[in-house]
């Protein structure tokens, strides 16, 4: 009688430890993960995901782990970074680890090789026919020779999936660990990068996915595993779960997601933005009032990002005026900004929102240091007072002012640079993707301090590609569609289906 034995899970972690300082990162950790399926890996920031997936990519070595199985095969412990790629296991950060300056026959040739002929010389004809069936499996734009750098956002994923998955047959050997890879990316965008993972787990693939958006976990996972402070809550199937489950869940209590509005807007005018002409920017117009939050949106290369550093003083505009409180401010003038009482908190935090060297301390008062000089000495005193308030109001995790910022998890970085601007006591406030890779939890706290904000009289442009975050917390919404602006959307008449309409819409080519 053949009896066939059932697989062994693509994926068993067993009894895994590990702690930093005081600070116990991960509690005993166990899960399992089956072949052919999409887990959706949650938890707030600090939770320890981070530690897992690193400890599982060979960058940590756990202090205490029982046994690490890939098919049924134990590692050895503390894995190899080399060891894990030959197991099948590859991680996509939200850098993607892909070469800009390269093509995407090349940089996919990084895991494959190239083809060769005799001499060892590539063949380029079949290298080019093998990349080109890759990139239809998977539905990319784009040509095999196409340098890196020149795909938008959405294909740049794609190609990094791609990458992984791109061996016929070779998806049931893969587990692939994705991190907030549609963390930037608009839902209409999103669907293709699902799209893809679809496929590779039909194909028996397994993956790994890491996201703080719960409505994109119930579309795309099949189960989840929880991690909170450190240790799995939950790993369970999707059935029957909604958001408001995975939020008990991943906070340990239900989490208000609705924000109240304020009741009124100022008249007065704070902001006034006049025929912005840039490198995408085709002669936007807006105004904001006193008090108001205004939403900007908009598919990836519409202009959304621009738009706030041109505002900003951060890049310096074709032609148009910014004017604040009355006064016109010199083109591209970061500090001219700043001193008209408008603060900035960009996308990239580690690029440009904070010093992940330094201390949470110093990254939180180095925009002023005045209030803490006396007769030439600083009162660091008076400096860890104020940046304890702040830690605490704003719940960074851990709370500590001397640890360094690059040591804090994704969103706890972001709280920092929340901070820092907001001691300043901004009269505009330009937010870009100011939730990106926060967790459920830090996303409503950072919420509820920009409707405070508002509420002072603070005039906030919120410039964010969540349809949802918009839909909750602003007053009225400008759509951008391929440099121009579309449509202000009142708040009466703003909704995720409309928002998606404005920015999908075909609309003619306009030259200036």
């Amino acid at each position: 009688m053949d009896v066939t034995r059932p697989k062994a899970p693509a994926l068993e972690v067993e009894g895994v430890s590990k702690a930093f300082d005081f600070t116990r990162a991960l509690r005993d950790v166990s899960m399992t993960f089956p072949r052919g399926t999409i887990t959706g890996l949650l938890g707030q920031n600090g939770s320890g995901k981070s530690t897992l997936i690193k400890i599982l990519a060979g960058f940590y070595a756990p202090d205490v782990a029982v046994a690490v199985r890939v098919r049924g095969e134990a590692m050895s412990l503390p894995i190899k970074p080399k060891d894990a790629r030959r197991a099948g296991m590859h991680f996509l950060h939200q850098d993607l680890g892909l070469v800009p300056e390269l093509t995407i026959a090349d940089n996919l040739a990084f895991t494959e090789g190239f083809g060769a002929r005799l001499l060892g010389l590539i063949d380029r004809r079949s290298e080019g026919r093998r990349v080109q069936e890759v990139l239809s499996r998977f539905g990319i734009r784009g040509e095999p020779g196409t340098v890196v750098a020149n795909l938008g956002p959405t294909e740049r994923t794609m190609v990094a999936i791609a990458r992984v998955f791109q061996s016929a047959g070779g998806e049931q050997s893969r587990i692939l660990f994705l991190d907030e890879p549609t963390a930037s990316l608009p839902a209409v965008e999103t669907q293709r990068v699902f799209s893809a993972l679809r496929n590779a787990r039909d194909a028996g693939g397994t993956i790994v996915y890491v996201t703080h958006r719960l409505d994109e976990v119930l579309e795309i996972a099949d189960r989840v595993v929880v991690l909170r402070d450190g240790a799995v809550i939950a790993e369970q199937h999707l059935r029957d779960l909604g958001v408001d489950d995975l939020v008990t869940m991943i906070v340990g209590r239900a989490v208000e997601r609705g924000f109240a509005r304020s009741a009124d807007v100022r008249s007065e005018v704070a902001l006034n933005v006049r025929e912005i002409h840039g490198r995408r920017l085709r002669g936007v117009d807006l105004s904001v009032r006193r008090g108001e939050i205004f939403g900007v949106t908009g598919l990836q290369g519409c202009g959304r990002s621009e738009l706030a550093r041109v505002i900003a003083g951060a890049q310096t505009q074709i032609a148009g005026s910014v004017e604040v409180a009355g006064t016109i401010l010199p083109p591209g003038d970061l500090r001219a900004a700043i001193a008209s009482g408008i603060a900035y908190v960009p996308p990239d935090r580690r690029a440009g929102g904070c010093i992940p060297l330094m201390s949470v301390r110093q990254n939180v008062t180095l925009g002023d240091l005045s209030p803490f000089w006396r007769r030439g000495w600083l009162e660091e005193g008076r400096e860890r007072a104020e940046v304890a308030s702040l830690i605490k109001r704003y719940d960074i995790r851990p709370p500590r002012g001397d640890r360094p910022v690059g040591t804090l998890s994704g969103g706890n970085q972001q709280k920092v640079v929340v901070a820092k601007h907001l001691r300043l006591n901004p009269r505009v406030l330009i937010m870009d993707e100011p939730t990106q890779g926060v967790d459920v939890a830090g996303r409503r706290d950072i919420g509820v301090v920009v409707r405070d904000l508002a509420d002072q009289g603070v005039s906030v442009v919120l410039c964010s590609s969540d349809f949802d975050e918009l839909v909750q917390l602003c007053d009225r919404v400008l759509v951008l569609n391929r440099g121009r602006a579309v449509a202000i959307v009142d708040r009466q008449e703003l909704t995720e289906e409309r928002l998606t309409l404005l920015c999908t819409e075909v609309i003619d080519e306009v030259t200036t």
